[in-house]
């Protein structure tokens, strides 16, 4: 076997389709270092002796000896902190739902594959295992604390729509900093403080605005008071901070408004027990909690397996690309039905076209959101929209 290149990312690659293999060694040999055997415990024994070497697992579902999953979870045992992939023509609910929990895939991809849709797919894996925090040239959390001292922030209500629909069912509570927002990204001011105490106190004069409009919440919605609340995973492994998260939904509870809340998925690890330790207790005070921009690294179907999630929100970008790009499309179309079959919820949020719209409902995507829908806006804006002529 040829000395493997540093600067390649090495590929274990088992499928006993030898004209794959073959097509697969040839075309993206300069990219990748490829190691492809046929026989799953042949590839099992190269895996014992190579597993920091190696960048990517992949496993077709069906093989001779062993099966792709029986061999991912294997794999999973040997080298649990290399990416798997798994190929299938036809996967059956309990077999998803194995592949999830045991085998821990990062992807899956429907048979036959192209190569060069498997290079894309390996590309995306490889690129997102370890993302680059792009830095904020000036901003700090000092000045977002000063921000909060100034009273320099609002909240504007973006409404989410049911998908079977388009009716409004509920609004997200999003925090506008306008003089920071000047020179900064609402996302780099939350990126900044989002591992800091100044998160917590952003998070805990929010709430309290949100108890005091809460009447206002319940005159305008009516039935559709249903709140999605941004946290970090920072703020719920503070034990304080757990605990007004939990006092906040209880008390807007009592005023009539149903509160979800949303965790990033680039915030969650499946390794991180103190987290989930704290997403457990919400899920067993019968508090929803959602990971938002699923999809955006190599963690999305891995966290599903701890089943204390309520539901998960699509990222963006990965809405965006089902019109164009045939992974982003067909990983939407196969987590849909992952979600419903582990009876979990699935919003989609950056709806910007009808056909994107229609695309998901087919899907069977529960919730949507996006400025094509809505865009968002202050209560006070809401309420003067209610309160207008119909031929106004």
């Amino acid at each position: 076997m040829d000395v493997v290149s540093k600067k390649r990312p090495v590929i274990l690659m088992v499928d006993d389709d030898e004209k794959l293999l073959a097509a697969v060694r040839r075309t993206l040999s300069s990219s990748f270092e490829f190691v492809t055997y046929a026989d799953g415990q042949t590839a099992l024994d190269w895996l014992s002796l190579n597993r920091d070497r190696a960048d990517l697992i992949i496993a077709d579902l069906v093989m001779p000896t062993l099966d792709g999953i029986s061999f991912l979870k294997q794999a999973a045992r040997m080298a649990p902190m290399v990416n798997r992939m798994l190929l299938s023509g036809n996967v059956s609910s309990i077999s998803l739902r194995e592949a999830i929990n045991q085998a821990m895939v990062t992807r899956v991809l429907a048979k036959p594959v192209s190569v060069t849709v498997l290079k894309d797919a390996i590309e995306r894996v490889i690129m997102t295992s370890k993302p680059v925090v792009k830095p904020v040239s000036g901003l700090t959390p000092m000045m977002v604390n000063a921000a909060i001292d100034r009273a320099d922030f609002y909240t504007v209500l973006q409404p989410r729509f049911r998908a079977s629909d388009l009716g409004l069912c509920g609004v997200e509570i999003l925090c506008r900093m306008p003089s920071l927002e000047k020179e900064f990204g609402i996302d780099e001011i939350f990126e900044v403080c989002r591992n800091h105490p100044i998160i917590n106190r952003l998070t805990s004069q929010l709430m309290a605005i949100m108890i005091d409009q809460a009447p206002r919440y319940r005159m305008l919605l009516g039935e559709n008071a249903n709140l999605a609340v941004n946290v970090s995973a920072y703020s719920l492994k503070t034990p304080e901070f757990l605990e007004m998260v939990i006092r906040f939904y209880e008390k807007m509870r009592m005023r009539g408004i149903s509160i979800t809340y949303e965790i990033p998925e680039r915030q969650v690890s499946p390794d991180d027990l103190e987290l989930l330790a704290s997403a457990t207790r919400l899920r067993e005070r019968g508090i929803a909690l959602l990971i938002d921009d699923f999809g955006s690294g190599n963690n999305s179907l891995e966290l599903l397996r701890h089943e204390i999630f309520a539901g998960i929100k699509l990222d963006r970008d990965l809405v965006a690309g089902i019109m164009t790009d045939f992974l982003d499309d067909a990983f939407v179309e196969w987590i849909a039905q992952v979600c419903s079959k582990m009876g979990l919820s699935i919003s989609a949020k950056g709806i910007e076209s009808g056909k994107v719209a229609e695309k998901l409902q087919i899907y069977g995507i529960t919730e949507m959101q996006g400025f094509y829908l809505g865009s968002p806006a202050p209560l006070d804006t809401w309420e003067a929209r209610a309160s207008a002529p119909i031929s106004a």
